[in-house]
């Protein structure tokens, strides 16, 4: 009986970044118009189970999460859970997985509050990475997986809250990252979340926002690309550092990259903007695509490889 709880115990919470890219590239790839839900359906079955082994961890081992809510990295990435949620709850159809959006939406409201408690209680800027965007500006993903128009007013205000946020922190965050010292190797990683947050707020623009404006869009289009560009030139770097559960940062960063493009193209051709136009865009975004499936593909073999048992075993000897 003991072996079960002690494998869950072992489970790292920045796993749940990793679901979260599964989840959002199983639903990024329905815009290759390949799949039929099929996609979106595996990505959520992976994250799901993903998901119920942390949940499994945080039942049987609730000291573990408080100690990952209190740590100024693991505690911002704790609400990737949350997060990943809410992409697996637009899989699933009906009543249960607006409950389910719910759900995720209230349990990253209480993430938020707990990190914000501890990091006010002990602020210090050089503790910042680029992960503490995750808590206040990953609730937007309520707004790219919003269940329907009877939960808009919810994901209107979300989405504020959450772009503003994100122009409140962005300065700060660039400051901290250029003028003091160096981020430590272990929370390099988090990095590449610099890439995430103009496109998430781009993609939950466009997903409940009826009429949005082209100044706006032409904004955060411009950031999200100018920020996805700079993770790619990052990436030479990130990628040879020794393997760790942060490496799930690294996956959802470039699927939402790839998700904000295809939901822009969507509108360019709304606005008939030139065919020429909506095709570079269509272009890039097939780009972005790519690289999203081959770093998720990545990041998910080196956890296979890392957690596998035969390898923690001969460790062991």
């Amino acid at each position: 009986m003991g072996f079960y709880p002690s494998r869950l115990a072992a489970a790292p919470t920045p796993m749940a970044g990793l679901a979260l890219g599964i989840a959002s590239l199983g639903w990024c790839w329905e815009n290759s118009g390949w799949f039929s839900g099929q996609a979106q359906a595996f990505g959520a079955v992976i994250a799901a189970a993903m998901l119920l082994l942390l949940l499994g961890k945080f039942v049987l081992h609730p000291q573990s999460l408080w100690q990952d809510l209190a740590h100024p990295v693991v505690g911002s990435v704790v609400p990737t859970f949350a997060m990943a949620a809410m992409v697996v709850s637009k899989a699933i159809p009906g009543q249960v997985g607006t409950g389910l959006w719910l759900l995720a939406v209230l349990l990253h409201l209480l993430f938020l509050l707990v990190f914000c408690f501890h990091r006010l209680r002990q602020f210090e800027l050089s503790h910042m990475v680029p992960s503490w965007f995750v808590p206040p500006v990953g609730i937007i993903v309520a707004d790219v997986a919003c269940p329907g128009p009877a939960m808009l007013p919810l994901a209107h205000g979300l989405l504020w809250f959450g772009i503003i946020c994100y122009g409140l922190m962005l300065p700060l965050m660039l400051y901290r990252l250029i003028f003091m010292a160096e981020v430590a190797d272990a929370a390099k990683p988090t990095i590449a979340i610099l890439a995430a947050p103009a496109s998430l707020s781009l993609a939950g623009y466009l997903t409940v926002i009826e009429q949005p404006s082209p100044l706006l869009v032409s904004l955060l289009l411009g950031i999200a690309v100018l920020m996805t560009g700079i993770i790619y030139l990052a990436f030479f770097k990130l990628l040879r550092l020794p393997f760790s559960p942060g490496f799930a940062a690294f996956t959802f960063p470039m699927v939402i990259g790839a998700t904000a493009l295809f939901k822009t193209e969507a509108w360019f051709r709304e606005w008939q903007l030139p065919p020429q136009t909506v095709m570079q865009l269509h272009t890039l975004a097939q780009l972005e695509l790519v690289v999203a499936t081959v770093i998720v593909s990545y990041v998910a073999l080196r956890y296979v490889l890392y957690f596998n048992p035969l390898r923690r075993r001969a460790l062991v000897a």
